[in-house]
């Protein structure tokens, strides 16, 4: 019997979509110890593999140990990479709120910088030379005269122009501001 629908998107999502392996986008989920030689489907025998390193090594009994292994410790990597234990779902939707009700009708700012405030006071508390380099970098990119998410060469998400305050959801072929021209850096 395969694993259930349920037990499949958990694997997926602990396991960021990826394999435990070799870390590769798409997996599907499969049995540790196959069901043919008594294995359950349940999430305790499951294992997100990449259909490559499922060929390579989901058969071989010899490497049951070393898969679980593999994948206990990509959860476990998943866990601290991807979890929001500064953040719940709250305060996140707070200071959503607060930035739409800003872009509207440029208000709200004095309650943002206090969420941002409080929740920068949590982040700095268990900073990791990681987050200081990915904090320091962040710090740099805002400092330019727009700021913007850049997704690849002359393509940026979310550019607000701090020259003429216009938003931008996508910019594609481009590192000008369309409306004033100013320079995206």
């Amino acid at each position: 019997m395969p694993f259930s629908e349920k037990t499949k998107k958990k694997v997926r999502e602990r396991a960021a979509f990826r394999c435990c392996r070799c870390q590769t986008l798409g997996i599907d989920v499969h049995h540790i110890i196959q069901e043919r030689d008594g294995g359950t489907d349940d999430i305790s025998n499951a294992a997100p593999l990449c259909q490559n390193c499922h060929d390579q090594f989901g058969a071989n009994l010899e490497k049951r140990k070393e898969i679980t292994q593999m994948r206990d410790w990509w959860y476990d990597t998943c866990e601290r990479l991807y979890s929001n234990k500064f953040f719940d779902e709250t305060t996140l939707k707070e200071i959503n709120d607060k930035l739409e009700s800003i872009r509207q009708s440029q208000s709200g700012m004095p309650e943002l910088k206090e969420i941002l405030k409080e929740t920068s006071n949590k982040l700095i508390e268990s900073i990791t030379p990681e987050t200081a380099r990915i904090t320091a970098t962040g710090i740099i990119n805002t400092s330019t005269a727009t700021s913007a998410t850049k997704l690849g060469d002359r393509v940026y998400a979310n550019l607000q122009c701090s020259n003429c305050n216009t938003w931008i959801g996508l910019l594609i072929g481009s590192d000008k501001c369309p409306k004033c021209g100013a320079k995206i850096s």
